[in-house]
C-alpha cells in the first residue's frame, strides 16, 4: 500500500443538504507534483465524452512530463471554467455550454 495513512476521527458521510456547489471551477484547484514538490501548470484541455480533461505539467528540468503529468477530469455540465472562455475548445460564450 501507499505511504498515506488515515489518522484521527473516522470519516462520516456529509449531512443532507450540505450545500455542495453545483459547479466546479478548475481555477480553484492547485495541482502539486509528488516528485519535485512544485505546483504544476495547466498546459492542455480536451474533451472525452461528457468530461472536460485538463492536463497539468511541471515547468522545470527535474520532471519528465511523461511520468509526472496530471490529468483532471471534470463533468462538462459542472465545469464553469470551460464555459467562461469562448476561445477555449469547448468553451461557450457568456456561460453557455460549448
Amino acid at each position: 500500500m501507499g505511504s498515506c495513512r488515515f489518522k484521527g476521527r473516522a470519516i462520516l458521510p456529509p449531512p443532507e443538504g450540505d450545500g455542495m456547489a453545483d459547479e466546479i471551477n478548475i481555477r480553484n484547484i492547485s495541482v502539486k507534483c509528488g516528485h519535485c514538490n512544485t505546483y504544476q501548470t495547466l498546459c492542455a484541455y480536451s474533451r472525452r465524452d461528457d468530461w472536460n480533461v485538463y492536463t497539468y505539467e511541471c515547468e522545470n528540468e527535474t520532471c519528465d512530463p511523461n511520468v509526472t503529468r496530471t490529468l483532471i477530469e471534470v463533468p462538462a455540465d459542472l465545469d464553469s471554467f470551460a464555459r467562461r472562455d469562448p476561445e477555449w475548445k469547448g468553451g461557450g460564450k457568456h456561460g453557455a455550454h460549448g
